[in-house]
């Protein structure tokens, strides 16, 4: 991304009262900012998807795709859908979704089957660097950050959009407590 694409950006969101620049760059409606994030985001062009079953017994799946891309130096972040219990409550079922640019390497380090029968693991192939933007890093994963999480949910269905409100107020909290 060029530096006068960042500038024209700062320039039209001020324009719109959401930051003030002066010194610093100060975020004034920061509700205004995600609204806008949301409503231009276009998702990650993706390349592939790829589910597997990986068997029960051998570690759980984000200790072996940590250990995986990390020996590869791959970058390696779970999908906001999948990262949405770090930041709201929601059920989702068992299969952890996953961003990584090169899939094929990383199957190659890992057991499991290719199956749309019971998948636990799904490969999302993109070298959208977005989605791996401010991942948080816990427990040995890569998890979406808040932002990617609110946007994705924003683009699904109602109950979707519902939970995008408690990240949002996650978002909120986390920008008070930053700054008060």
């Amino acid at each position: 991304m060029s530096l006068s694409t960042v500038s024209k950006a700062l320039k039209t969101i001020e324009e719109d009262l959401i930051i003030a620049r002066e010194d610093s760059i100060r975020l004034l409606q920061p509700d205004k900012l995600l609204q806008k994030l949301s409503e231009n985001h276009v998702p990650p062009n993706i390349k592939e998807r790829i589910r597997l079953k990986v068997p029960d017994g051998i570690g759980t799946i984000a200790e072996l795709l940590w250990k995986a891309a990390q020996g590869l130096g791959l970058p390696m972040v779970a999908a906001g859908t999948s990262s949405v219990g770090r930041y709201a409550v929601m059920q989702r079922g068992d299969l952890l979704s996953v961003y990584c640019p090169r899939l094929d390497k990383l199957l190659e380090r890992l057991p499991g089957s290719l199956s749309d029968r019971f998948p636990n693991l799904e490969l999302i192939e993109t070298d959208d660097e977005t989605v791996y933007f401010d991942g948080r890093y816990e427990e040995n994963f890569g998890w979406a950050s808040p932002v990617q999480v609110y946007i994705e949910l924003m683009s699904g269905d109602k109950r979707d959009q519902e939970t995008a409100e408690q990240v949002k107020s996650y978002i909120m909290n986390d920008l008070e407590t930053v700054h008060p």
